[in-house]
């Protein structure tokens, strides 16, 4: 399924960037992230308890960021595997200047198997558009917090 949105942040490209290569901020606005250690250089263990639908269970996996060109942009991958089923994707992130701050770009895949696959895509895109939605409002709320402390 494809996966693309914005989000504008009241705050400078340069904070931006620090949050979204700051592990715990990635942990705390990831929905459901339980533990984020760090296996490496830009990657990451990572345990997620997320529910989909009427189905919900625990997830473990990897986080990486990849493909780095700093300060405006990266290919985040996430890996997750569970009783549920499985969840891979692949997100570019880009920032740009924005009148009121930055603008925060994504666009990318993510692809499902298992029980979840058996909600239906209508579902899964509802579900992974909410999950985007609350992970980049999430970033927004601790980048503003920064900048306005």
């Amino acid at each position: 399924m494809q996966l693309q949105g914005t989000q504008v942040i009241a705050a400078p490209v340069p904070a931006v960037w620090a949050a979204l290569n700051d592990p715990a901020v990635l942990q705390a606005c990831t929905p459901g992230c339980k533990q984020l250690t760090a296996t490496g250089e830009d990657s990451f263990a990572a345990v997620l308890e997320l529910g989909i639908a009427a189905i919900k269970g625990q997830y473990k996996g990897s986080l990486q960021i990849a493909e780095k060109q700093a300060p405006v942009a990266y290919r985040l991958m996430i890996r997750g595997e569970g009783g549920p089923g499985f969840v891979s994707s692949s997100l570019l992130i880009s920032l740009a200047e924005h009148e009121q701050g930055t603008l925060l770009t994504y666009e990318g895949t993510a692809d499902v198997g298992g029980t979840i696959a058996r909600v239906g895509q209508r579902v899964l895109g509802g579900v992974a558009k909410l999950l985007m939605g609350q992970f980049f409002s999430a970033l927004a709320g601790q980048v503003e917090q920064w900048v306005g402390s």
